[in-house]
């Protein structure tokens, strides 16, 4: 026999080691068999959700704060109704490259930022598909498009040679900030 305290219900179990069924005196067994994951190594900890502020938005006195339909999302939301800003597979398991992975795609979303200043509209969304690295954004049109296109080609260019596969870069210009603007806070 085994006495383990359950971290969900705090109720004391007791385990049989040979079966691994909790036997529970004097209270409501627990949903979660806490002692058979303790048995093997795995430890769990209640759902705390204290935090449900963060990543939202503040609401502003006036009403006049602009959001994104990103923004406009709570990150509970993730996965409903907006999507992640990067897909890979790196956090799978048995797959490699998680360090890097997470490098490279700041480095991107940096790179975008440093080569287009002040077009940038929206996020930056990184897509990796098998060899190919496709990243996704809303930009201004405050230049002209041959100086656009120039950028476009030269991310494109700079950023498969630093990452030592191609890139694709799908941009959609919008005329003025009021065009992505979701709501209002």
């Amino acid at each position: 026999m085994a006495s383990v305290l359950c971290q969900v219900c705090g109720v004391n179990v007791v385990t049989s080691i040979k079966t691994a069924t909790p036997i529970v005196r004097n209270r409501v067994p627990c949903l979660i068999k806490l002692a058979e994951l303790q048995m093997r190594g795995v430890t769990t900890t209640a759902c705390v959700c204290k935090n449900i502020r963060s990543g939202v938005p503040k609401i502003s006195i006036k009403g006049d704060k602009a959001l994104t339909y990103e923004e406009a999302n709570p990150p509970q939301m993730i996965g409903v109704r907006k999507s992640w800003n990067t897909w890979n597979t790196s956090n799978l398991k048995g797959e490699g490259r998680r360090s890097e992975t997470t490098v490279e795609d700041i480095f991107i979303r940096r790179f975008i930022k440093g080569t287009f200043p002040t077009l940038v509209a929206s996020e930056v969304i990184i897509k990796r598909r098998h060899n190919i690295i496709t990243i996704t954004t809303m930009m201004y049109q405050n230049i002209n498009a041959q100086k656009m296109y120039f950028l476009w080609g030269y991310t494109e260019e700079i950023l498969s040679y630093f990452l030592k596969c191609p890139v694709k870069l799908d941009i959609q210009t919008v005329t003025n900030k009021d065009d992505i603007i979701f709501k209002h806070i």
